[in-house]
């Protein structure tokens, strides 16, 4: 994976880069796993930067983020940090890490959501978030990541595997979806 030591997540810059790579939050609404997300949708925020305003929801998990951060090294004896990279085979693929470790052999993926955080106390993880759990593995040529799942204190570590197969059928889509965007002839221009 290639570092993208210049951008800090939430940035302007970083949003620019998001706009211009497919992402590991995006794969869940590539593959129609992703229940708040729609594909066509997708291709518009890539094709003409269109964004969508951030709601309650998505506003409270990135302030809670640090905490649930600390908290899960805390847990878990790995001190990580943010980073952003691009996959070193299709660099219009990226991941932003919610925390990797300094020598980039472990990262984790935080989530703060109420509901996310029930199905996290029965084991279980939501789909789109297993698509992007895999679409870092993938980026990072990780063989398994953390998900913390973190509310009102309370914190739940699950071990997530890499799973090739998925990933191969994701990256075929994935790649599709780029073909889409970048070879995209405006009707109207």
């Amino acid at each position: 994976m290639k570092i993208m030591t210049h951008l800090e997540q939430g940035s302007k810059e970083w949003l620019e880069f998001r706009r211009n790579h497919v992402g590991a939050s995006d794969a869940g609404t590539i593959l129609g796993f992703n229940p708040y997300a729609k594909y066509d949708d997708l291709m518009e925020e890539k094709i003409y930067g269109t964004t969508k305003p951030m709601n309650d929801n998505m506003r409270n998990g990135q302030l809670m983020e640090p905490e649930a951060r600390l908290a899960y090294e805390i847990h878990s004896g790995y001190s990580v940090e943010p980073l952003v990279a691009e996959d070193d085979l299709y660099p219009f693929l990226s991941a932003s890490f919610d925390g990797v470790t300094e020598d980039l052999s472990h990262g984790v993926e935080i989530k703060c959501g109420k509901q996310s955080h029930g199905l996290a106390k029965n084991g279980k993880i939501p789909p789109y978030y297993v698509a992007q759990l895999q679409h870092q593995m993938m980026n990072a040529n990780w063989k398994q990541m953390h998900y913390w799942s973190y509310r009102d204190g309370e914190g739940i570590l699950i071990i997530v595997d890499r799973n090739d197969e998925f990933i191969s059928g994701m990256l075929d889509k994935e790649i599709a979806f780029w073909n889409s965007v970048t070879q995209f002839t405006d009707p109207g221009g």
